[in-house]
């Protein structure tokens, strides 16, 4: 009979005693793989407009023109985003969110900008709220677009058109999102909730300190309030001439279920050039067949050292249909008049869908 030695038995034993380490860390690593989220979404947004005047939806003076623009209702964005369960009820999150122009195919709101300029963060939540570190959101921004029919439209929307976007005078200084910033966001009790931020000028050439945001906010099941204060010391239209600002804001709405109701004002300084705006914002949205109507009018009155005061009025009517749960059609008219210039109007009709 042929002798086993204690070397022949020695590969078996080490395959076996490997297989069922193996077998055990994947039986452990299992539930940690269930536990983490990644996913891919978006949103494309193209019009096509018709413009007469000074609109600034068109950016056009003089003539009528006619255009196919991105971003009518909400500029269009892709991101990727997720979160892992670390146990005590605490979770990391990331985001990575990107504008582009569908209209062009081409990345970011403007040539040159960022890939990751909608949002790039690092964070943590657990039953004491949220903490983010990173490129965020302005708090104010989404606070304002809350506050009207129209939602988070840079193009169409009165009211985030006088406060946010260029060719309607930019009531507000800043971008709509802000670098090396740092968030808390509060757990909801009772429909009130706050969040912080501030970011750092980490000595840019428009930086003349932080910036710092607070937005509190109450919603109920047809009410909701809300207040904010931001103050901006770098970025987007900061200068020697403008080095800092400091807003203050506040809006309600409230849904009847046969019409939603909204009112909003906004009051902003800016330091050394003086410029002082002062913008109250009216709008209604009412539920028909498978969409909404939408009606909005805003008036901002301007003065400041360098200029006459001045008022302008932006008005919107549209309706917004959903073809289904992710995909949208909307048709818009946009009156836009500064009170020592000519009136411009914009008619679109934009498609949007949600990925």
């Amino acid at each position: 009979m042929k002798t086993i030695s204690p070397s022949m038995l020695a590969l078996p034993l080490f395959c076996c005693a490997a297989t069922s380490a193996m077998a055990q860390a994947q039986a452990q690593a299992q539930p940690q793989t269930q536990q983490n989220n990644v996913r891919l979404y978006g949103l494309v947004d193209v019009y096509a407009a018709s413009a007469s005047g000074g609109s600034g939806v068109s950016g056009v003076g003089g003539g009528r023109s006619t255009l196919v623009n991105n971003g009518g209702m909400t500029t269009s964005y892709w991101g990727v985003a997720g979160t892992e369960q670390l146990g005590d009820g605490l979770s990391a999150q990331f985001a990575l969110e990107s504008f582009f122009r569908a209209d062009t195919g081409e990345a970011g709101r403007v040539p040159g900008e960022a890939l990751f300029s909608r949002a790039a963060y690092v964070g943590l939540a657990g039953n004491w709220g949220t903490l983010r570190l990173g490129r965020l959101p302005n708090p104010l921004f989404v606070a304002t677009s809350y506050a009207n029919p129209f939602g988070f439209s840079t193009r169409l929307s009165p009211f985030v058109d006088q406060l946010w976007s260029v060719p309607f005078g930019s009531a507000i200084v800043g971008d709509t999102g802000w670098n090396n910033a740092l968030a808390y966001l509060s757990p909801t009790v009772g429909g009130v909730s706050l969040t912080l931020q501030g970011n750092l000028g980490e000595g840019a050439a428009t930086s003349y300190g932080n910036n710092k945001a607070a937005v509190l906010r109450y919603t109920g099941a047809a009410l909701a309030l809300t207040a904010a204060a931001q103050r901006v010391s770098n970025g987007l239209n900061i200068s020697a001439a403008a080095p800092s600002q400091s807003v203050y804001f506040a809006a309600a709405s409230y849904d009847f279920n046969i019409v939603k109701l909204y009112a909003g004002y906004n009051r902003a300084n800016t330091e050394v050039s003086g410029r002082r705006t002062r913008t109250g914002h009216l709008g209604l949205s009412l539920p028909a067949g498978a969409g909404s109507w939408m009606l909005a009018w805003a008036r901002s009155r301007e003065s400041s050292a360098l200029k006459a005061a001045f008022h302008r009025d932006t008005a919107s009517a549209g309706y917004d249909h959903n073809l289904s749960l992710r995909t949208d059609l909307y048709s818009v008219f946009l009156h836009d008049k500064l009170s020592n210039a000519a009136a411009g109007n914009t008619l679109a009709l934009g498609l949007r869908h949600k990925f």
